[in-house]
């Protein structure tokens, strides 16, 4: 049987998580980042669905507001990431889910970066997983819980072999990941 964890808050959360059960998957639902931890903890997972975490705006300025919006919502995720890493089975899928949008309407927004970002942290987990197949998806907020489902229950990679591409691909982001640790000093 397939186990599938999925993270985050608000609505969706339901609705995805639903849909997993219902191709027959196990189900793994963790609504509180604080309780990840301990959820996963000798846990292995043949999937992983991260949706947007709920947030509540913060009082403050606009600077703040924002600096809440990236700590709590997008690198949030990232700390998720890091902690299922190490409880994804081989070759496991993981659905990034777009979505999060800033908490306050007059605080600037840009979906073009968000999904960026989102798109960065697909990268990372492929590194760190190097040259192990790792399939990690974006989608973003129009995908429905169906679809997610089915792209996370779906054949997990185990019963083929990797391309030429692929395996080029994988040894690739060894690579990278050795030179992101490698790194000496980094400047923003």
């Amino acid at each position: 049987m397939t186990t599938v964890l999925v993270t985050g808050g608000g609505e969706r959360l339901d609705e995805v998580s639903s849909a997993v059960k219902a191709t027959g998957a196990e189900v793994v639902v963790v609504d509180n980042p604080d309780r990840l931890g301990e959820a996963v903890d000798g846990k292995t997972f043949d999937a992983y669905v991260q949706l947007p975490v709920a947030m509540t705006p913060g009082e403050g300025s606009v600077v703040a507001k924002v600096e809440q919006f990236l700590t709590q919502g997008m690198l949030s995720r990232f700390r998720a990431a890091a902690t299922v890493l190490p409880t994804l089975a081989p070759n496991a899928n993981v659905m990034l889910v777009g979505g999060q949008t800033n908490v306050d309407v007059d605080a600037p927004d840009d979906a073009d970066a968000r999904a960026a970002m989102l798109r960065v942290l697909a990268h990372a987990l492929r590194a760190e997983r190097a040259p192990e197949r790792l399939t990690v998806r974006v989608a973003d907020r129009s995908w429905t819980g169906e679809q997610i489902a089915a792209k996370v229950t779906g054949d997990p990679g185990e019963s083929r072999t990797p391309t030429d591409d692929e395996e080029g691909i994988g040894r690739a982001y060894a690579e990278w990941r050795t030179e992101v640790v490698g790194l000496m000093r980094v400047e923003f």
